[in-house]
């Protein structure tokens, strides 16, 4: 929008308010309550002492009251009434706490009063009560105090006076409650100067701690201080963290060097036979062998490659599923057909028992599951041995079981199998010299993304069974796949 010089005009943005400190925050928030605490008790305190003095008051008026209705009831006349001398000394000898008091007539004729009378002073439309818990009249006309009670023979006394004495006391009361409340807010003010201090120093501790961990100081724990309960826990909770994010960093960093260490192999033999076959003129033969092994490490680096991706994908949440209705039992057939002749090349003898068994899956990658665990089964296999492969219904989920007669896998290596380029012993590793160790980890995340579970059970020297088992219906809706 233009302004009318034409100069443009640009909207006022808002000023960002800086965040006030916990330690502030807390200060604040004790000191309100403090200050409504105070305010409260000293309120309710000065309430109750004033209606205590005017009940007080009103005693007094009354009982000088009635001494004068005793009086006209004993035949003294109006004009000759008078207040006590000894409720005058109750209500004060000061001239500003000179009483008066006023007689009339129930036609409303005064008959007897103090001289002079405050001009104010009048009778009542409508006599004063005779009876009840409070027979009479109270009113106030500036700083004076009045009470009305009826007389013996209709008439309407009213006796009268001043508050100062009461108000002089009532304002010592206020002041003495000022200098109080002020003493308690101070008091207060620094006992939660203190408590807010003591409440934020662990956590500034913990912040400047928590700030001083890196990528490269992921060993630094954050110092657990018995100082409350709920920091306690945090710093416990911030350490498992800790914990869990140093361990992840570690798998990444040895993920790295492993799949640098396989890489380095098939780029090797690839840059040797190409250095060596380009050394001098060869023969046609001699060029075939070296491009056949080439080929061969090629092929072993695009598998490596192609699973690091699948693991990468899992990692980031983007591995992709297509689910679809099938059979698990076919699928596995499917499976065990193409990897028949890798078992006759081992002299290892596939069995099956198949029975249907539908689920709702993504039937490549639950091949590709089946593929690596029967894959790994002829490869840790011994000469002769067996690998029995069962597919049934189990629970409302179907389970697929690979059983094999091979050299096992230790007890101490069960929890670590998983995990990236894990083998677990030199036995094996020799055995399986063209494998990646990436096998089981790629099995155990596509099955974790389908919803499923993968067990293993193996006795070294023995065997080796693992157990995988999948959900039989689809998923529920909004739960995405990995």
């Amino acid at each position: 929008m233009s302004s009318p010089n034409n100069e443009l005009t640009l909207p006022l943005l808002p000023i960002a308010r800086r965040p006030r400190s916990l330690r502030t925050e807390l200060l604040m928030g004790q000191l309100a309550v403090l200050a409504l605490v105070v305010l409260g008790f000293g309120g309710t305190m000065y309430a109750l002492v004033r209606q205590s003095v005017y009940r007080e008051a009103e005693a007094d008026l009354l009982g000088a009251a009635q001494l004068i209705a005793q009086d006209l009831q004993n035949g003294r006349p109006g004009d000759r009434a008078e207040i006590t001398r000894a409720y005058r000394h109750r209500f004060g000898p000061a001239p500003r706490d000179h009483a008066y008091f006023a007689i009339w007539t129930p036609r409303g004729e005064l008959i007897g009063g103090s001289d002079p009378l405050p001009p104010h002073v009048h009778p009542l439309d409508q006599p004063p009560p005779e009876k009840g818990p409070r027979p009479f009249v109270a009113q106030t006309h500036g700083p004076d105090l009045e009470l009305i009670v009826r007389g013996p023979h209709g008439e309407q006394i009213l006796v009268g006076r001043p508050l100062a004495k009461e108000q002089d006391r009532l304002g010592r009361l206020l002041f003495t409650l000022c200098v109080v409340g002020a003493l308690a807010l101070g008091l207060g003010g620094v006992a939660a100067w203190w408590l807010a201090r003591r409440i934020v120093r662990p956590l500034e501790k913990l912040t400047e701690t928590a700030e001083q961990i890196s990528a490269r100081r992921l060993d630094q724990r954050l110092e657990i201080e018995p100082t409350s309960a709920e920091l306690t826990r945090l710093s416990s909770v911030f350490n498992r963290m800790l914990d869990r994010l140093q361990a992840s960093f570690a798998q990444q960093i040895r993920f790295t060097a492993d799949a640098s260490h396989e890489l380095r192999t098939p780029v090797a033999v690839i840059l040797t036979q190409a250095e060596h076959s380009l050394a001098r003129p060869r023969e046609s033969d001699e060029y075939r062998g070296a491009l056949d092994t080439c080929l061969r490490a090629a092929r072993r680096m695009k598998r490596l490659v192609d699973d690091l991706l699948v693991l990468a994908r899992a990692d980031s949440g983007r591995l992709e599923m297509k689910p679809e209705a099938c059979d698990l039992a076919e699928v596995a057939r499917s499976a065990l057909v193409w990897l028949e002749p890798l078992a006759v090349e081992n002299g290892v003898r596939l069995a099956s028992q198949l029975q249907s068994t539908p689920i709702h899956c993504d039937p490549a990658q639950i091949a590709q599951v089946i593929t690596n665990l029967v894959s790994n089964a002829i490869e840790y296999n011994r000469a002769g041995g067996e690998v029995f492969v069962t597919v049934h219904p189990k629970s409302q989920r179907g389970a697929l079981t690979v059983a094999d007669t091979g050299i096992g896998i230790p007890k101490e290596d069960h929890v670590r199998i998983f995990e990236r380029f894990y083998r677990a012993d030199k036995a094996r590793t020799q055995r399986a010299g063209h494998g990646t160790g990436l096998g089981l980890s790629i099995v155990a995340e596509i099955v974790a993304g389908h919803g499923g579970t993968v067990e293993v059970i193996s006795t070294s020297e023995q065997g080796t069974t693992f157990t995988v088992e999948l959900p039989l219906e689809a998923p529920a809706e909004g739960i995405e796949p990995l």
